[in-house]
């Protein structure tokens, strides 16, 4: 039996709360009673929405996520949330190091090293992303950055602690956002090229943390996933599920690549 995890990553998308809120309420209608133990989904809404939608999915199977943290718990620090905030929403997961909080913000290694600490002090479950981009691609340096992005993202964290960690693997030149990828076509991994490179970061994080971590950290890929590719990427042995972005902005869209990930955990 396999395990999923399936995140809708809603990024900036949905700006008013009770769009959020409406969304979110068919999205947990659709899958509360096809989800099995196996498969876990959450998603991430902005801040203005997380409470309501965090109280309309409370007694749902759909988790709430945040899509950032600051690391320390409270202060003068203008435009940052708190953990505390994250819990007091009803979050159990956030988003950390995502590639647009990487390339269009300046978010180092180093400091997300320490957001993923804080993460785990709290008892919040991050997802660390890492991926490269087209130009490190064409240079041959994926395996080079991602090594580099595990590492140093995961600096100093206890063994004890390393499962509650969820790897994202999404290539840059992958993600449909123009400030990303200005003067690059986007266009999804092929399931040969996902499978590479999760084989790689399977492989290097059995090296790293042992087998016991290695082999059960959950490993997502998130790159344009949707309901026409996701059967493909999610049949692949070392993908354990999907951070998904445009396709998780309704339930029509999301639905399907949670039965997909349903059909291949039985």
């Amino acid at each position: 039996m396999r395990k999923f995890i399936i995140g809708g990553n809603w990024k900036c998308q949905v700006t008013i709360v009770e769009e959020a809120v409406s969304i979110a309420t068919e999205i947990a209608k659709e899958i509360n009673d096809i989800l099995t133990e196996n498969v876990e989904v959450f998603i991430a809404p902005s801040y203005n929405a997380l409470y309501s939608v965090g109280q309309v999915i409370k007694g749902t199977k759909l988790k709430l996520a945040g899509q950032n943290m600051y690391f320390r718990d409270k202060g003068a620090f203008t435009g940052e949330i708190s953990p505390d905030s994250l819990l007091d929403a009803g979050c159990e997961y956030v988003i950390l190091g995502h590639s647009e909080r990487r390339r269009i913000f300046g978010e180092t290694d180093s400091y997300i090293n320490q957001k993923v600490k804080k993460a785990l002090e709290k008892g919040l479950k991050p997802v660390l992303c890492i991926g490269e981009t087209a130009k490190e691609k064409e240079e041959g340096q994926t395996e080079t950055v991602i090594q580099t992005q595990i590492e140093n993202s995961l600096a100093d964290i206890p063994q004890e602690q390393l499962n509650q960690i969820i790897i994202a693997y999404e290539p840059v030149w992958a993600i449909d956002n123009k400030f990303l990828n200005p003067d690059s076509e986007i266009k999804t991994a092929t399931p040969e090229e996902a499978e590479k490179i999760h084989v790689f970061i399977r492989k290097l994080l059995i090296n790293k943390f042992g087998d016991n971590v290695g082999k059960n950290i959950l490993i997502q890929y998130g790159g344009s996933m949707k309901a026409s590719n996701c059967e493909g990427l999610l049949n692949i042995a070392d993908i354990n599920g999907g951070l998904i972005g445009g396709a998780s902005l309704s339930a029509e869209k999301f639905k399907p690549i949670i039965e997909a990930a349903i059909k291949l955990g039985k």
